[in-house]
């Protein structure tokens, strides 16, 4: 990469931090593309040269963060666990990425509340892959483990729905109103409705 091109990444990623910001503390809707360029220290016309609107700028950011968590979270699935390990170190793994990306998780699920919860309208292509790579991936997890008689003979996606719903509540209650809950505390709750009660 020339020096160009790396001077046009670094001030892409400054505008993009600046915004993250932003959005994080006001709010996509009450934060305007003026504020952004004022915090990232360029020129309002410096700022459409990168981005021509300020929902490209946001789902830039968001594809782009989604790729790092589930860079991260995925991984989980490689680690050749058992299922019941699985699930207790995605959790765990989940918690984690909480706190390391508190100021883009607060500004996600405060975007998708604004939206009424229209996910797919919401979220870009891009994000919505990666999403139905990993609940694939969680899918296969709960298979496996009604397979071998850990889980209870009901649907995968159904168990991958409703793991992901538990979570998503949790994350979001954590974020708004500082709730705070252990990895233990969470797969407990979960694993009591779905674990066969006679064991494998």
């Amino acid at each position: 990469m020339g020096r160009k091109e790396r001077e046009f990444e670094q001030r892409k990623r400054e505008i993009l931090e600046a915004a993250l910001r932003l959005f994080s503390q006001k709010g996509y809707k009450a934060t305007s593309m003026r504020e952004i360029a004022k915090e990232s220290e360029f020129a309002v016309g410096t700022l459409y040269s990168f981005f021509p609107n300020k929902r490209r700028l946001y789902e830039e950011i968001v594809l782009e963060k989604a790729r790092e968590i589930s860079k991260r979270v995925t991984s989980v699935f490689d680690e050749g666990l058992d299922p019941l390990a699985t699930l207790k170190r995605l959790v765990e793994v989940k918690i984690a990425t909480l706190h390391a990306y508190s100021d883009f998780i607060r500004l996600y699920y405060s975007v998708l509340w604004e939206a009424r919860f229209g996910v797919k309208e919401t979220l870009s292509e891009g994000v919505l892959a990666l999403y139905e790579e990993y609940l694939a991936k969680l899918e296969r997890v709960f298979a496996e483990g009604v397979d071998k008689g850990i889980f209870k003979d009901r649907s995968p996606r159904f168990y991958s729905l409703a793991f992901e719903g538990m979570m998503n509540a949790l994350i979001q209650e954590s974020i708004h109103q500082g709730f705070q809950f252990s990895s233990e505390e969470a797969i407990e709750l979960f694993l009591g409705s779905v674990l066969r009660e006679d064991g494998p």
